[in-house]
């Protein structure tokens, strides 16, 4: 059995909102992309001061092979 590849989507936002748009993005690439096969997920997350406001960086990464 030959298996696919495994591909990658990276979803990076930086905010000083708690709540980024970045789930709404999400949803939609994964909508749009109902032919993959979600093998893992990872999400990191920081944050700084930028210009005396407290900047989040959440990044969540995909693995998938399309199915």
């Amino acid at each position: 059995v030959i298996m696919e590849p495994l591909k990658s989507k990276i979803f990076s936002y930086c905010t000083t909102n708690i709540n980024p748009p970045g789930e709404l993005q999400l949803n939609q690439w994964l909508e749009e992309n109902p032919e993959i096969e979600i093998v893992h997920v990872l999400q990191s997350e920081s944050m700084t001061v930028h210009k005396e406001k407290l900047e989040r960086n959440l990044t969540i990464t995909l693995l998938y092979r399309l199915a």
